[in-house]
């Protein structure tokens, strides 16, 4: 194909956008693009050899069609239908398709019999030849025939705003052969129903056959994710991958055990959305130049007791450890020491940090903001980002710290990102569409709901708060000026703040009066009264047990990452990802 040039007119320009709409469509139709895979407009104009232009056009067309989900940001997806979306979808074809038949049967039953009988043709001879493809295009045309002959077109208009998405998920099914000689063995069945002139018989053979492609569906999906959906990584062995993939785009040594730390911080306690489900997003952030491998970080401002660090757009995670240390060496000395951030990047779990500064023997804050995801109380736009608050407390040297860590929405955003690669559905409450009407698709989430529920304003009330902190004392953007974490752009830095408070007991009552305060509330919570059938967690509680697991059984990884890691291992010379089940044999 030809990239179209500046003398170009409109026509022209629209038979591009034509012919990258119908590869594409072509693509998510036979599964080479897959359900909730990103398509970035850059790839894209590299496989079809045209400017961005018509590629974005053909976006937008298939997003009017269902196959594709754009973003605010205009980045664009294919649409990931769960379990729950199939059977909604399912329900809707059966009421336009029964109805299609009769309305068809009733104005001319031979005419739609002899129609039917040219596409089963066509699908007998696929399945002699074994052309799965041709079977498929086959059953396509089959049912839109209905609706063509069914006389009413808002009908007909109706089924085909879905038949795409319909098309998607049949394709997805013909790996199983007995399953399409069931299918073609319905369509023979159904051209007796329409030429014995039974349109009861006909429309109960057409829900019986579209119920069985929903129930085949979800038993797909459940043997995709109870085979593959998630595997299990030793610590040590994902730890070893990071740090050679790090190295390979060419981070500096503090960058790459920055990075391991807080990754592995994420994982090893089971907050998957922050832990190494990121590593392909920060490796690509890195080699592209959105990130500074090699960041020459310095204090821009330093009283003692605050300060102020440039970080030269480093990874979140190198500078926020060193803002942490920093905190740490002046709340020694002054009994506080307070770190603002600019010019950063993404973190992760601000748990990380907070959790550092209490080994430390003393008490941490820290907060960001991030792009807006989140939508205010009765909003219906993003307006801020999923704004962290961690806190943590030393309990005393034999003890694990008090560990609060939490998004200021009802969600962390990289939860979102995560059902979609695992196919779950998202707490009703918690995600909204692009009207701000709340869906539990991951696939219609555009902003988040602020924490609370019904009283939501508190939700994003809390928000502000490291709002102000992570950008009035650095001169850092807001949330609303921060460029998206996801999008096709990986070249530009975000110039990122964040803030980390220490403070030091020995400033006020001691340390030991504090770390014992701290366990004797955190021993008052354990062992308040529970509610029937419930119980009461401390905070940390069960990020501590759920790390006890994972240091015996693994960390847990979505198999999307792992591909996505093996991908990037292939030709750097770095050996593959070993999963739990692979690890005796390396």
């Amino acid at each position: 194909m030809t990239q179209p040039t500046a003398q170009n007119d409109g026509h022209a320009r629209k038979k591009l956008s034509e012919q990258a709409r119908d590869w594409i469509r072509d693509r998510i139709m036979s599964d080479a693009f897959a359900f909730g895979r990103t398509l970035r407009e850059a790839e894209l104009s590299v496989m079809l050899d045209m400017s961005k232009s018509p590629i974005r056009e053909a976006l937008v067309e298939l997003a009017q069609e269902g196959l594709v989900v754009m973003s605010p940001n205009r980045s664009a997806r294919v649409i990931s239908l769960s379990s729950e979306d199939v059977s909604d979808l399912g329900h809707l074809r059966e009421i336009l398709e029964t109805q299609g038949v009769r309305l068809a049967i009733a104005r001319d039953a031979t005419g739609l019999a002899r129609a039917l009988e040219v596409f089963t043709q066509r699908g007998a001879e696929a399945l002699e030849a074994n052309d799965i493809d041709a079977f498929a295009r086959a059953d396509h045309q089959f049912h839109l025939e209905i609706f063509r002959r069914c006389g009413n077109r808002y009908l007909e208009k109706s089924f085909v705003t879905i038949a795409s998405r319909i098309q998607s998920i049949r394709t997805r099914l013909t790996g199983d052969r007995g399953r399409i000689t069931r299918s073609h063995a319905t369509h023979l069945a159904l051209v007796e129903a329409v030429r014995d002139a039974d349109p009861d018989r006909a429309a109960d053979l057409l829900g019986q056959h579209i119920r069985s492609n929903v129930a085949d569906y979800a038993a797909l999906q459940t043997s995709r994710s109870s085979a593959g959906g998630r595997r299990r990584v030793p610590l040590e062995e994902m730890e070893r991958f990071a740090r050679a993939a790090l190295q390979a785009v060419q981070a500096d040594a503090e960058t790459v055990e920055a990075v391991t730390r807080a990754l592995s911080h994420a994982s090893l306690h089971g907050v998957d959305s922050h832990g190494y489900r990121l590593l392909p997003h920060y490796l690509s952030g890195l080699e592209r130049g959105r990130l500074n491998p090699r960041p020459e970080m310095k204090l821009v401002h330093d009283t003692g007791s605050a300060a102020v660090l440039d970080a030269n757009d480093a990874h979140g995670a190198r500078a926020t450890y060193a803002a942490a240390e920093r905190a740490i060496e002046m709340a020694r000395k002054m009994g506080v020491g307070v770190v603002a951030i600019r010019n950063s990047s993404h973190f992760g779990a601000a748990g990380a940090y907070a959790k550092a500064i209490a080994e430390a023997g003393m008490a941490g804050l820290c907060v960001c903001n991030s792009d807006p995801f989140v939508r205010l109380h009765g909003g219906a736009e993003r307006f801020h980002g999923t704004n962290p608050i961690a806190f943590a407390a030393s309990a005393g040297p034999d003890e694990p710290v008090w560990l609060f860590d939490m998004a200021t929405s009802a969600i962390p955003f990289n939860k979102v990102q995560l059902a979609r690669s695992l196919g779950l559905t998202l707490p009703p409450g918690t995600a909204s569409d692009v009207d701000g009407i709340d869906t539990t698709a991951p696939a219609h989430c555009e902003m988040l709901a602020p924490l609370g529920g019904d009283f939501g304003y508190k939700g994003a009330g809390l928000a502000g708060i490291p709002e102000i902190l992570s950008t009035a004392l650095s001169d850092a953007p807001l949330s609303r000026e921060i460029a998206p974490m996801i999008s096709d752009d990986m070249e530009t830095p975000r110039g990122m703040g964040a803030f980390v408070l220490a403070l030091d007991p020995e400033a006020f009552m001691g340390r030991a009066i504090f770390e014992g305060v701290i366990r004797r509330y955190r021993d008052g919570i354990r062992a308040s009264a529970a509610a029937p059938s419930d119980s009461v967690m401390a905070a940390g509680d069960r990020e501590w047990a759920e790390a006890d697991r994972r240091r015996r059984d693994g960390l847990v990884l979505d198999q999307t990452t792992v591909t996505a890691l093996d991908a990037f291992a292939e030709g750097r010379d770095i050996p593959p990802l070993a999963c739990l089940e692979e690890a005796a044999e390396r």
